[in-house]
């Protein structure tokens, strides 16, 4: 009672500010700390510099990562990166997937990437001009997300078709799980579809800026500002279950949890999207992006900090 009432007064010494917000501001302080002692490597939190990479991506036996002024790096084993030329060297690009035998990528200035074979990309004709913020692919069709609530869609990354999809809203991250593709952006939107054609709008419970969705062990789970996670067996509504005291931007379902990566080189992982527990980076820098493949995580993000780790616990750099 008393250290409760020490803690009472502390806050009220503050301008007023309420014991929860103390206590979460202290664990924000708490995860800076545990994620500077972990490591030093890895550059800051500029998410301006010119080698920052904001999309991950593994398929056809192959890692991906993408970012600013048109950067693509490949790898086969996911510690040795090769750069390939992108042809839109001055685009910033933001998201990647894969599907049997084809790459793509997507940026800003309506930029759609293809390739075959992650080295020689082809610049496709699209029907919008706004920011590509992300893709996936499942069911055979291609889905990606940008501003102004876009999407768009296509059978082959060739041929693409905007969709309604009844937000303006910028979307920053898709996903697909049984109940079909679900898309998350700025104000808590989610838009969800069965089909990629039609969408609807879901309830997030959260007016937290949605950055990614994964679907694994049964759910969805969206990641976002200030730490904000949830999730959804039914992607039409949503519960904000745990906040882990930073911006997460990236999550991956893989060896059976969740792994999500942010703000100060922060990895967590999770068997459930309830219970979070920070593994060890070895950066303190901003991670944009995770993806996994080949059992070997990948995470990427500003000043082009790569981390790896193949128990998804311990993260090195390449």
């Amino acid at each position: 009672m008393q250290r409760q009432e020490a803690w009472r007064a502390w806050a009220r010494e503050r301008g007023g500010m309420s014991v929860a917000r103390v206590a979460r501001r202290a664990l924000v302080a708490a995860v800076a700390v545990a994620v500077a002692a972990c490591g030093g490597g890895g550059g800051g939190d500029d998410a301006t510099s010119n080698r920052t990479l904001t999309g991950a991506a593994f398929g056809n036996g192959m890692f991906v990562l993408v970012g600013r002024e048109g950067r693509i790096l490949t790898s086969a084993d996911g510690k040795t990166f090769e750069p390939q030329t992108s042809n839109v060297e001055g685009t910033v690009l933001n998201g990647a997937t894969a599907a049997p035998g084809t790459f793509v990528v997507v940026g800003d200035d309506g930029t759609i990437l293809t390739s075959t074979d992650a080295v020689t990309w082809q610049v496709e004709s699209v029907p919008t001009s706004v920011s590509l913020q992300s893709v996936t692919f499942a069911n055979g069709t291609f889905v990606a997300v940008g501003y102004l609530g876009t999407i768009l869609t296509s059978p082959d990354g060739h041929v693409w078709t905007p969709r309604a999809s009844a937000t303006t809203t910028p979307l920053y991250g898709v996903g697909f799980g049984p109940a079909g593709f679900v898309a998350v952006g700025g104000d808590g939107v989610v838009v969800t579809s069965p089909d990629a054609i039609t969408w609807t709008p879901g309830v997030s419970n959260t007016s937290a800026t949605l950055y990614a969705v994964a679907f694994g062990g049964g759910v969805y789970v969206f990641v976002g500002s200030d730490g904000v996670v949830g999730r959804a067996t039914d992607p039409r509504l949503w519960t904000t279950v745990q906040q882990p005291a930073t911006t997460l931007q990236g999550v991956v379902f893989a060896q059976s949890q969740f792994v999500t990566v942010g703000f100060g080189g922060a990895i967590f992982t999770s068997p459930d999207a309830v219970t979070f527990t920070l593994a060890k980076s070895s950066t303190t820098g901003y991670l944009r992006a995770v993806a996994f493949g080949n059992g070997r995580g990948v995470a990427a993000g500003v000043d082009g900090v790569v981390q790896t780790s193949t128990d998804l616990v311990t993260w090195t750099s390449p």
